[in-house]
């Protein structure tokens, strides 16, 4: 085989990836999708211009690989402690939901129980880069709707990681299925552990003294070599490489250099992904699907309604008002990549009666396609039920009879404070009386009232002469008339202004005046209330630390130190 023959298929490989990103990128689809339809188009049922091999394959699994490297990098066990109304509560009533209903659903039509568990479960998950993808879009990410869902997510991604960790155990004997399983999840544990120390006495060291050299050229080299060394390390423990992957992932999340070693490690990680869609693409047969896409459609219309639904219900029974829940519901319709990945798994797919490997594969692809539409739908039925809703919400009763921080016009600024509160489990009451203002933060899952700070009986039934602290959105809203607390002073009133003068004003009314200026918008009045309601001060630099990284202004804020210093 000559050169050029050998580097064919890459090159192949390489302009059907770039024609893929870029015109999903013009026509506002997941990359994913763009990814699946270039393996359709050069694989054996297209053009015919490549076939899968042990290469492809190889490298296509090098880009689950990274993907969970990735993910693992955005976890750490902090995060269960500040998100576990979500993570603890909604993201896993959601997947036993879904997935035993998309279960029962397989071993009706003649699935074996182990693999329609494995398929149920994976049809449960959602895609992490289409939804981060539509919140960016949206600019929801910050909204309790948003940070929901992201938990939800991050739960379903360590899911997935045992998922793919025990479908690699698939291969054994049936009857000592539930034994291996244990075990699996035993040697997962062991290997967890040794992924904390390894990220504090191994993995952190070692990055310092690569900081001391100031070569970045070493941090690709050593953030590749743990990525690889690790994956080996639990494939050889009988584990997947994925769970490898994620584990070094989570042990360089807990130092100060998890994001040069994400922008370093991110190419190769978006290359090898992009092969690894474009092989399951390139297996799919399109003779066999032309003979069968009423199939592929139902499938596809059942699991966006099926996941709607379910993720509806239990974010109605943890609480949510039914604005929030319906537009969350929409929004974590779709399907997963990681089906694709469990689907793509030889042993699994050949335990499929007919063609059904084909089918899911295809159906998930679908609804990937048609995520942005069907969550659009949800946003407009979320706003036409929060525009007939304007009443008191039961959270907003429920946080009445504690000790609320009252806030008053969603401003952005006012949307911080309530992001702030929420996290830090401090009940808050927000009122509103814009009508577009409250239908856009009610759908957006906020505990929020219709009304204005004028009516007095609105004013008393959520509790105003109990409120710990009363935050106004901006200099120019009402604040209700207030007496003194149960502590003999009235309680700490703070406002968000934009100019010195209305600081000067404001200050002179009582409030405790911060302009606006710093991003995220409203974090100098954030700071000020939580520091007053008693967070300690290294509690809320985590919090900002990652409310910039969530809002994908920690890279700009450290360019423009940068240019600071340089200047």
């Amino acid at each position: 085989m000559t050169a050029v023959e050998t580097l064919q298929p890459a090159i192949i490989y390489l302009g059907a990836g770039l024609a893929a990103a870029l015109a999903s990128r013009a026509v506002r689809l997941s990359p994913i999708v763009g990814y699946l339809v270039a393996g359709l188009v050069i694989g054996p049922s297209g053009f015919g211009l490549v076939q899968n091999n042990e290469t492809s394959h190889f490298l296509a699994d090098l880009g689950v690989v990274f993907l969970l490297f990735d993910i693992g990098l955005h976890f750490s066990l902090r995060e269960i402690g500040t998100r576990r109304d979500d993570m603890i509560g909604l993201a896993p009533l959601q997947i036993i939901l879904c997935g035993g209903a998309f279960a029962a659903i397989g071993v009706a039509f003649g699935f074996p129980w182990p693999v329609a568990a494995l398929v149920g479960v994976s049809l449960a998950l959602s895609s992490t880069a289409v939804v981060a993808r539509i919140l960016s879009d949206r600019n929801q990410p910050g909204c309790p709707m948003g940070r929901s869902a992201t938990a939800v997510l991050v739960a379903q991604d360590i899911v997935a990681i045992f998922l793919l960790t025990f479908a690699a155990s698939l291969g054994g004997d049936p009857n000592m299925l539930g034994m291996e399983a244990l075990i699996v999840l035993g040697k997962a544990v062991v290997a967890l552990a040794l992924a904390i120390l390894a990220g504090r006495f191994v993995v952190r060291p070692l990055f310092r003294s690569l900081a001391a050299t100031d070569n970045r050229e070493t941090f690709t080299v050593v953030a590749l070599f743990i990525v690889l060394a690790a994956s080996a390390a639990s494939a050889r423990a009988d584990l997947s490489l994925t769970l490898g992957a994620f584990l070094a992932g989570m042990a360089v999340s807990d130092t100060p250099y998890r994001h040069v070693v994400q922008s370093e490690v991110k190419p190769f990680a978006g290359l090898l992904l992009g092969l690894f869609f474009m092989s399951v693409g390139m297996g799919v047969n399109l003779p066999a699907m032309a003979a069968i896409w009423p199939a592929v459609l139902l499938t596809a219309l059942v699991i966006v309604i099926l996941k709607t639904v379910v993720v509806f219900a239990a974010a109605r029974l943890n609480g949510w008002a039914i604005p929030g829940a319906t537009q969350l519901g929409f929004l974590l319709g779709q399907g997963s990549e990681f089906t694709l990945v469990v689907v793509g798994i030889a042993s699994i797919s050949g335990a499929m009666p007919g063609n059904w490997a084909g089918v899911i594969t295809a159906a998930v692809a679908v609804t990937l396609v048609a995520a942005p539409i069907w969550t659009s739908l949800g946003l407009h039925i979320a706003k036409l039920l929060a525009e007939r809703s304007k009443t008191i919400a039961t959270d907003a009763a429920d946080a009445a009879q504690e000790e609320p921080v009252l806030i008053f016009g969603m401003t952005p600024e006012a949307r911080l404070a309530a992001d702030a509160l929420r996290d830090h489990h401090i009940p808050y009451v927000a009122v509103e009386a814009a009508p577009e203002r409250f239908v856009s933060a009610a759908s957006d899952g906020y505990t929020i009232v219709f009304g204005d700070a004028k009516d007095a009986r609105l004013m008393e039934t959520i509790g105003v002469a109990r409120a710990r602290a009363i935050v106004l959105g901006g200099s120019g809203l009402a604040a209700p008339q207030t007496g003194p607390a149960a502590g003999g002073k009235p309680p700490p009133r703070f406002v968000a202004v934009m100019t010195a003068a209305e600081r000067v004003r404001q200050a002179g009314l009582g409030f405790r005046a911060h302009l606006a200026h710093a991003e995220p918008r409203g974090v100098e009045l954030v700071t000020d209330l939580l520091t007053e309601l008693g967070v300690e001060q290294k509690v809320i630099a985590a919090w900002i630390a990652d409310e910039l990284e969530r809002r994908g202004l920690e890279d700009k804020q450290r360019e423009d130190e940068a240019e600071t210093e340089a200047a």
